[in-house]
């Protein structure tokens, strides 16, 4: 098999991985795993809680907030990826007079323990109904997978609502894991 032709099956394997099949939580997960996926990363995706911050969130004294948060979330993509990272994304309800959704999408590795070893979030949506953020979150989806730019659909580049964050402001801090800015970061929850 000559190098060009490994290249077309490679682009076509890469193709068929990002089906929409393929990243369907329940082509990988049971009902049960998918409510411990979403409660394993509830402390990085949900608001705050009140008396709370980004250095106390994992105390045992909010577990009650997050296991509720946790039931507010829905898995609605999964894809474990051959390069050892999960990716997924999550949507919530959106505060707003009719029924929209605002979705995040991210990636994580976990250690031989099962331990969340590398996260990051790598976009947030804008608030949307069902039908556009289905519509919107595949393109956005299918592009993360492929690991292609999505700076076309940040709002400055974009003249639809795809990406609210990152933008100018924000940016997604890998090490912290939160979302951080040229302002207070803990007023970035009240957003969520």
């Amino acid at each position: 098999m000559n190098f060009r032709n490994l290249l077309l099956l490679c682009w076509l394997f890469s193709l068929a991985a990002c089906t929409d099949n393929n990243y369907q939580p329940s082509a990988h997960l049971s009902a049960s795993e998918q409510n411990e996926f979403k409660a394993s990363i509830i402390r990085y995706i949900a608001p705050l809680p009140k008396k709370g911050n980004h250095s106390t969130k994992f105390e045992p004294v909010f577990d009650q907030h997050y296991q509720k948060q946790t039931g507010l979330f829905r898995l609605d993509k999964y894809y474990p990826s051959a390069d050892g990272y999960i990716y997924f994304e999550v949507s919530r309800m959106a505060p707003s007079f009719q029924v929209k959704r605002v979705a995040t999408a991210g990636r994580l590795k976990r250690d031989k323990n099962g331990k969340i070893h590398a996260y990051e979030e790598v976009y947030r949506t804008w608030k949307m109904d069902e039908e556009t953020l289905a519509r919107r979150t595949k393109k956005l989806f299918d592009s993360f997978l492929n690991h292609e730019d999505l700076s076309p659909y940040e709002t400055a580049n974009s003249e639809e609502e795809f990406i609210e964050f990152p933008d100018g402001q924000i940016k997604y801090d890998k090490n912290r894991r939160m979302w951080a800015g040229n302002f207070l970061e803990d007023s970035l929850s009240a957003l969520r």
